[in-house]
């Protein structure tokens, strides 16, 4: 089974038109988005709205009409008050896993807390972890945009990302879109060399062994580096950044190269 993977697109709909045009190229069938495929702005709510409606709708269809299979899952700054105007016409990773040739293909989609202040996708990592200081705390609701008014409560009443990976349970066959890289490894890097990933997802990926992770969220940690590409024990892990296109070839083996 081939497919192509990309991340964190934020509604660059020439870099979508150009993974279409990857895919036709490569004669593959499957295009796997991964998290933070959605614009951002000012007006986030209906920027994101428009785009699902119209652009990524269009692109959408004209995928379907190619016979490419489009797989995607919202992430951090893709606002989950929009996924129904997604679901309109397609179905989400992160609600309902799609198996394609005897592989499962799955999607989580939060993120250790960071220093910004839209919330809604974010979580601890373990009970004993630090949450990031900002100079606000946000969710988003059906009325808009909310003010956390106390982020230690909101943190304590939502469970941990070690907590729902408790009894994730992934095989051989399961191909995993996790929208935050795993620590210890190399993916997860940032400018200032700070390294940012989850713990608990190392933990859970060096326990469970799935076949293939897919992360991103850290743009920059490829450059920062020089890996789009570790492995955890028998599993894969790819985390491309937000501009390769990566082809992913599932036989024996899983073979990934880098695609212009």
């Amino acid at each position: 089974m081939r497919f192509i993977y990309a991340t964190d697109i934020h509604g660059n709909i020439e870099r979508l038109n150009m993974l279409l045009e990857q895919a036709m190229e490569h004669n593959v069938k499957i295009l796997h988005l991964g998290a933070d495929f959605l614009p951002k702005g000012s007006d986030l709510l209906g920027i994101q709205k428009s785009f699902l409606k119209k652009e990524f709708k269009a692109f959408y269809l004209r995928c379907q009409e190619q016979g490419i299979t489009v797989l995607v899952f919202f992430g951090n700054d893709d606002l989950y008050t929009r996924k129904k105007y997604f679901k309109a016409y397609g179905s989400l990773l992160d609600e309902t896993p799609v198996t394609i040739e005897d592989y499962t293909f799955r999607a989580y989609s939060y993120i250790c807390d960071y220093p910004f202040p839209l919330k809604t996708a974010c979580k601890l990592d373990t009970r004993d972890s630090d949450r990031c200081p900002c100079w606000k705390y946000v969710t988003v609701s059906e009325k808009g945009m909310e003010e956390i008014p106390d982020i230690d409560r909101y943190f304590a009443d939502r469970t941990t990302i070690e907590e729902d990976l408790r009894d994730l349970t992934a095989d051989d066959k399961t191909i995993m879109a996790m929208h935050m890289p795993p620590a210890y490894i190399g993916l997860d890097e940032c400018y200032g060399h700070r390294q940012v990933g989850s713990k608990a997802i190392y933990d859970w990926i060096n326990r469970i062994q799935p076949l293939l992770v897919l992360c991103g969220h850290i743009h920059e940690s490829p450059e920062m580096t020089g890996k789009w590409r570790e492995n955890i024990g028998k599993t894969t892990v790819i985390q491309p950044g937000d501009h390769r296109s990566i082809l992913i070839d599932i036989g024996e083996y899983v073979g990934a190269e880098e695609i212009r």
